[in-house]
């Protein structure tokens, strides 16, 4: 859709914001059902990869109604394994222990629920983070929506980074600027 030669001749950020408001609209094809339908074919490809399988700590998220779901893994593997969400402070995203659905509250900014808890501070004990994003890339580079809050947590974690997302999210090139953040790995329906 997007080939690298464009990007030297147009404003990226230009770029950016039209293939935001592109996905936005493949998106706006899907009812909410349909894109939780989606999401279950993803989790069982994580859940059987040595990445995750070998991994004591996640950091995860709290899925937007537009986002792959995570509601339901995130329950099922909370025990198991120690699930951390992010929490929005501002312009950063600080980090905390899920204990419980009982325990979201609603956080700032787009409301998205977080944990009430502590701050997780063990962040060198994560060993893996999954992000959604607003398109990706074969390259593995990842576009969100522009806040830049996981591009600038991601730069002070040590582990694997994982992007999950629908397949009509999955380019063969997006626009990259210098502080966009690189995947490890990308996980799609």
């Amino acid at each position: 859709m997007y080939s690298r030669g464009c990007f030297d001749m147009l404003d990226v950020r230009t770029i950016k914001r039209d293939l935001r408001c592109n996905v936005r609209n493949l998106k706006k094809k899907y009812s909410y059902e349909q894109l939780k339908e989606m999401s279950e074919t993803l989790w069982p490809k994580l859940e059987n990869d040595p990445l995750f399988k070998n991994a004591r700590t996640v950091m995860l998220y709290w899925s937007l109604s537009d986002e792959v779901h995570t509601h339901e893994f995130i329950q099922k593997w909370a025990g198991p394994k120690k699930i951390i969400l992010p929490s929005i402070d501002g312009d950063n995203l600080l980090l905390k222990q899920f204990v419980g659905i009982d325990n979201l509250v609603k956080g700032e900014g787009m409301g998205i629920p977080e944990p009430s808890g502590p701050i997780f501070e063990a962040i060198d004990s994560i060993d893996l983070v999954i992000v959604p994003g607003v398109a990706f890339d074969r390259s593995k580079n990842r576009l969100g929506r522009g806040k830049g809050y996981y591009d600038r947590l991601l730069r002070s974690l040590t582990c694997k980074k994982a992007g999950v997302c629908f397949k009509f999210q999955l380019f063969d090139s997006i626009p990259v600027e210098i502080h966009d953040f690189k995947m490890d790995y990308i996980f799609y329906t």
